[in-house]
C-alpha cells in the first residue's frame, strides 16, 4: 500500500476590495451559469498550486454552492482534507444533508475533523460519516483466500471517487440539479501533487444521478451491515450520452467486452473505416490509455487483438503486471503489449514513475476511443472512473467505471493525455 502524505496544500488568497465593488451590480447583468458538464484535470508537474489543485478547488465550489434542504452524497478510498472537510461542515451547517461512505484505510485529521463538523445537531439532519469494515470493501464480498492471496492478506477496499450534488450553484448564480462528479484521486495531498488526475461532471442527467445514488445507498447500506456483501453487481445504466458500470463483477471482464465492441477482430484492417483524420491520418480507429496498473492479461491481449486489426493504441502507464515476491515481474501484461503486429497497427507505451525512480505519476483511469465502436464509426467516447485493470478491482473492489460520449469532453481528455505523454516522454 503506498504510503500517503497527510498534509494538504491549502492556501489563504486576500481579495483588495476597492470602492467600486460596494455598488450594486447592474440589474441588467446576465445571471452566471458556473457548473456544466465537463473535465477538470489537475498538473501535478506545474510550480503553480492551483494548477496542482484545479480538482480540490472545483469540488470546492460545488460544496460551497450546494442549497439548504440539497444533498451531497461522496464513496471515496482516502478522505484526507481538512480544507473540504470544513467546506462540507458549512454546507451541513446551513441545511445541506452531507453523507460520506469512505474506506477503512482513510485515517485521517481530515475525516475526524469531517466527522466532528457533521455532528452538529444545529446542521442539517441525515448527515454522517460511515467506515466500511477494517481490510475489506463496503460492498465488494472479502474473496478470503485465492490463487493470487493464498493468506487472504489482501485488503480489498472501497477504492470508489465519486461525488453527488442533488442541487448546486457552484460558484455561480443558477443552480442546477443531479450532478455527479466521476474523479480518478483521492482528497489527498499526493493525488494534487505527484499524480495526474481527472474529474468529469455530468449535469442535468436524472437517470445518470439515480444510478448513482442507488450504488451509494447500497454502499452506505452494506457498510453497517443492512444489507450483504456481494460477489456480484452488475449494475449497467445507459442515461443519454452516459453509461454506468458499477462493480464488483464475478463474470466476464467489464473491460474485455467494451474493447470487443470496438472491431470485429479477425478481418484485414478492421479497425478501418472512418473519416479521414479522424484517429488516424488514413481513419483507423485510435485508443489512448492513461492507466497507473494494468495487471489483467486478458485485456492486454484484447488490446494486441486491436492493434494486430490495425487500430492504433497508445499506453501512458505506470506499472505493468504484477510484482512477486523476489521483485520480479510475471510478465504476461507486458509481454502482450511489446509483441510485434502485423498490418499498420501498433502498440506504443510512455512510462511515467514506476514507483522506484521518481517523477510524476499517472493516477488516472481512463480510456479514449476515436474511430469505430460499436457498429459506428467516427465516434469520440470516454471511459474514466476509479476502475483500475487490475483483478482485485474486477472482483473485489468497490468500483465505478463511467463511460460518455461527447466530442468536447472527449477533446480535453485527449489534451491531458497529451500532457501526460509528454511528461513521460520527457522523463519528469
Amino acid at each position: 500500500m503506498i504510503s500517503i502524505k497527510n498534509k494538504f496544500r491549502t492556501g489563504v488568497t486576500a481579495l483588495a476590495v476597492g470602492a467600486s465593488l460596494l455598488v450594486a451590480p447592474s440589474a441588467s447583468a446576465e445571471p452566471v451559469l458556473a457548473v456544466t458538464t465537463g473535465a477538470v484535470f489537475n498538473d501535478p508537474n506545474s510550480t503553480d498550486a492551483a494548477a496542482r489543485g484545479r480538482i480540490l478547488s472545483h469540488l470546492a465550489g460545488l460544496v460551497d454552492g450546494a442549497e439548504a434542504g440539497s444533498s451531497i452524497r461522496i464513496s471515496l478510498y482516502l478522505f484526507h482534507s481538512v480544507y473540504l472537510a470544513n467546506k462540507l461542515g458549512d454546507a451541513h451547517k446551513r441545511g445541506v444533508t452531507v453523507q460520506v461512505v469512505v474506506d477503512a484505510d482513510s485515517r485521517s485529521t481530515g475525516l475526524e475533523t469531517l466527522k466532528t463538523r457533521l455532528a452538529d445537531p444545529s446542521g442539517a439532519p441525515g448527515s454522517w460519516v460511515r467506515t466500511c469494515k477494517p481490510e475489506e470493501a463496503c460492498l465488494a464480498l472479502d474473496p478470503g483466500t485465492t490463487a493470487a492471496d493464498p493468506n487472504g492478506t489482501y485488503d480489498n477496499v472501497n477504492h470508489n471517487k465519486f461525488f453527488l450534488f442533488s442541487r448546486t450553484r457552484g460558484k455561480g448564480d443558477v443552480a442546477v440539479d443531479d450532478v455527479v462528479v466521476q474523479g480518478s484521486g483521492n482528497l489527498t495531498s499526493q493525488d494534487t501533487d505527484d499524480w495526474w488526475n481527472d474529474a468529469l461532471t455530468v449535469v442535468g442527467n436524472a437517470e445518470l444521478f439515480t444510478a448513482y445514488r442507488g450504488y451509494f445507498d447500497d454502499l452506505a447500506a452494506a457498510a453497517v451491515g443492512q444489507i450483504p456483501q456481494v460477489a456480484e453487481y452488475a449494475h449497467d445504466t445507459q442515461a443519454g450520452k452516459a453509461k454506468v458500470y458499477f462493480f464488483p463483477r464475478s463474470g466476464t471482464d467489464t473491460v474485455v467486452n467494451i474493447l470487443g465492441t470496438v472491431a470485429p477482430v479477425g478481418t484485414p484492417d478492421s479497425c478501418g473505416g472512418n473519416s479521414p483524420g479522424f484517429g488516424t491520418a488514413d481513419g483507423r480507429t485510435r485508443i489512448r490509455i492513461a492507466q497507473g496498473h494494468t495487471t489483467r492479461p486478458d485485456v492486454a491481449k484484447k488490446l494486441w487483438e486491436l492493434a494486430n486489426a490495425g487500430c492504433d493504441i497508445e499506453i501512458v502507464y505506470r506499472s505493468l503486471d504484477n510484482w512477486t515476491a523476489d521483485d520480479k515481474p510475471m510478465g504476461q501484461v507486458a509481454n502482450w503489449l511489446t509483441r510485434p503486429v502485423t498490418g499498420k497497427g501498433r502498440i506504443t507505451l510512455h512510462q511515467l514513475d514506476n514507483d522506484k525512480r521518481g517523477g510524476s505519476d499517472s493516477h488516472t483511469k481512463y480510456l479514449l476511443i476515436e474511430g469505430t465502436y460499436y457498429g459506428g464509426v467516427n465516434k469520440k467516447i470516454v471511459f474514466t472512473g476509479s476502475h483500475t485493470y487490475t483483478t482485485t478491482a474486477l472482483r473485489y473492489n468497490d468500483e465505478t467505471l463511467l463511460k460518455y460520449e461527447d466530442a468536447t469532453v472527449f477533446d480535453a481528455y485527449v489534451g491531458n493525455f497529451e500532457a501526460q505523454r509528454g511528461a513521460a516522454l520527457a522523463g519528469l
